[in-house]
């Protein structure tokens, strides 16, 4: 087998099924349902392997969700077994199948933990998709997504990067705006988050709570509260008595922070349209959000507090505390950006990093670059 393409059932699923069939490889579709199954008896697991691989699952339902410690120590042991099971599972379906690589989306949650503990014991390639750093891209990374994946992190890089439409610019127009959670679609159209915006201030788009870009990304901050803390020192200690900043929820998060909306009257919560709020920023402060790359691409500053694959000094501001980022947001006025180098930053994303075209939506452009790629994943493998 040449690919083995591995999702939850959904529209990853339907969307792997689409590209099994439309490209030119020998390839099958598998799902993390329960089946009957063999374990290779070549392929062994250690209680150290479970213990890792369901770590990350198991502490992002603890944030997710409140239940009793009884509770916990049980969905401990379901997920211990589930990650055992599926190992078995896997590793008879990677045995008799040789699959010269494997493709998953993510890879940070417990079934595609299972797959890539596998195939590091098999020196099997993995092939990790994901939404795409820009609009209307889909990722594919052989080393992992996000803080993990395998762009270059020397500003250098991008500046000795000869870009294919030179002088042109690289910038999209246009964001591709998140959908409400439905628990959120009406509490977001009030008209205290619709309100006119300060003359000037700095946007911090907060992300969700649970997602692996804050628990496993994030050394300093781990929740929205610690962030609007940030916030709040900075706007303290801030010298311009101008300087407002601008929260928005993330939309797909279900958590309300309701206590915190009049809390500072520095601070003001937002549900405007995300690129009109960038776009009429002074400033952009985040984790490591998609965002911090669309606020590059619309020639922003961007501070980054968290593990980013673009917290690159000189083209952004990576930041480690409270303390420097309040420093650097009363220097703001001493620096800008290097539009030339953020070009060719956003330049090498859309020519050679990004595959065209979401993945929500594959197109004949999408298909041929997935060829290109996959071939060269399959060449290697000799």
């Amino acid at each position: 087998m040449d690919v083995m393409f591995v999702s939850p059932r959904g529209p990853k699923h339907k969307y792997f099924s689409f590209l099994a069939a439309k490209l030119a490889f020998n390839s099958n579709v598998y799902d993390f349902s329960f089946r009957p199954c063999f374990r290779s008896k070549s392929i062994k697991l250690t209680s150290d392997e479970v213990s890792e691989g369901i770590e990350f699952h198991f502490q992002r339902k603890r944030v997710k969700y409140h239940f009793p410690e009884w509770l916990w120590s049980l969905i401990r042991h379901y997920y211990t077994f589930k990650f055992r099971y599926l190992f078995r599972r896997f590793s008879g379906l990677i045995d008799r199948h040789k699959p010269k690589c494997i493709a998953i989306f993510n890879g940070t949650r417990l079934p595609e933990k299972v797959i890539k503990t596998i195939a590091s014991k098999l020196a099997i390639p993995v092939v990790h998709f994901e939404n795409g750093l820009l609009p209307d891209t889909t990722t594919f990374d052989l080393l992992g997504v996000n803080a993990s994946n395998s762009l270059p992190r020397i500003a250098a890089f991008y500046a000795d990067y000869a870009t294919r439409n030179a002088g042109d610019s690289v910038i999209e127009p246009k964001l591709v705006q998140r959908k409400f959670n439905r628990k959120k679609r009406k509490h977001a159209q009030h008209a205290n988050f619709h309100l006119q915006l300060p003359k000037t201030f700095i946007f911090v788009p907060f992300q969700v709570l649970f997602d692996s870009q804050v628990l496993l990304n994030s050394p300093h901050i781990k929740t929205m509260r610690e962030l609007y803390d940030w916030i709040a020192f900075s706007a303290l200690n801030c010298t311009d008595q101008t300087l407002h900043f601008v929260v928005k929820e993330h939309p797909s998060d279900p958590h309300r922070y309701t206590d915190l909306y009049h809390y500072n009257p520095r601070i003001m919560f937002s549900n405007k349209n995300t690129q009109e709020l960038i776009e009429k920023s002074d400033a952009v402060v985040t984790l490591n959000s998609s965002v911090g790359v669309e606020s590059l691409a619309l020639g922003k500053r961007v501070f980054v507090l968290g593990s980013a694959c673009y917290a690159i000094k000189g083209i952004t501001m990576p930041v480690q505390s409270k303390y420097e980022l309040s420093q650097q947001i009363n220097e703001l006025g001493s620096w800008q950006v290097d539009l030339s180098l953020i070009n060719k930053f956003v330049a090498y994303l859309k020519e050679v990093y990004c595959i065209p075209v979401s993945w929500n939506e594959p197109n004949q452009v999408h298909l041929d670059d997935l060829s290109r790629r996959f071939k060269q994943v399959l060449n290697s493998q000799g």
